[in-house]
């Protein structure tokens, strides 16, 4: 029992980052999903065109969800030391990088509603699980890295 313990320990030793990574993103999930039903169902009955409402509330959620996301991306993930006007450069690659997530899933997203015929909410979980992939890779190669290609992170 103790050697699986210390096994596991090892593991998440070695892997702190992504480890948060992970956890952030759960959490950044369950935001960022909540933010997009809550206004997908406010929009539905403000826009007479389903795809007017999803696709308004991708945009404004995805916008909410970006801050956040830098937040906690910032401080518990990379644990960036990253401080004064230089946060501004950061955030800008963080949003960079999102931008490329973030056209990915308006992409995605009529492809999957109006092509395949998806419920829009189950279109943008399917979405947010394609663009982790992308997000893990530019914020730990991009977003959070110092430009002489050191990590931010203490």
């Amino acid at each position: 029992m103790n050697r699986g313990i210390d096994s596991l320990s090892g593991l998440v030793s070695n892997h702190q980052t992504k480890v948060r990574f992970v956890l952030v993103g759960i959490w950044n999930t369950v935001f960022g999903y909540g933010t997009f039903y809550l206004l997908d169902d406010l929009f539905s009955s403000a826009f007479a065109k389903s795809y007017a409402a999803y696709m308004s509330a991708i945009l404004v959620s995805n916008v909410v969800s970006i801050i956040n996301a830098f937040i906690f991306h910032k401080y518990i993930t990379f644990r960036s030391g990253v401080s004064g006007h230089m946060i501004l450069a950061e955030f800008f690659r963080f949003c960079l990088t999102y931008s490329v997530t973030f056209c990915l899933s308006l992409a995605l997203m009529p492809v999957f509603v109006e092509v395949f015929t998806m419920n829009s909410k189950a279109a943008a979980a399917l979405v947010i699980m394609v663009c982790t992939v992308f997000s893990y890779l530019g914020h730990s190669r991009f977003s959070f890295v110092i430009l002489s290609g050191q990590k931010t992170g203490r």
